[in-house]
């Protein structure tokens, strides 16, 4: 009986150091993945940025055109 316990402590423990290690190394991934996510999501805003600046490059450009041929 004493054995059987003794196994079943064993294999207990072995398997929380196991479980343990399995939170840390998700843990790690999930990190790593939340890193790639904001990079992803940082760069996206930056386009969205770009685009709106060249957007009010292209009305302005637009406008003064406009001006050009409406003063001729």
């Amino acid at each position: 009986m004493e054995n059987l316990i003794a196994d079943l402590e064993k294999q207990l423990t072995d398997q929380r150091i196991e479980l343990g290690t399995n939170i840390k190394n998700s843990e790690e991934v999930l990190m790593r993945t939340k890193e790639g996510f904001l990079k992803v999501e940082g760069a996206l805003e930056l386009i969205n940025i770009i685009k709106t600046k060249l957007a009010e490059q292209v009305e302005e450009t637009d406008e003064v055109i406009e001006e050009v041929i409406g003063s001729s």
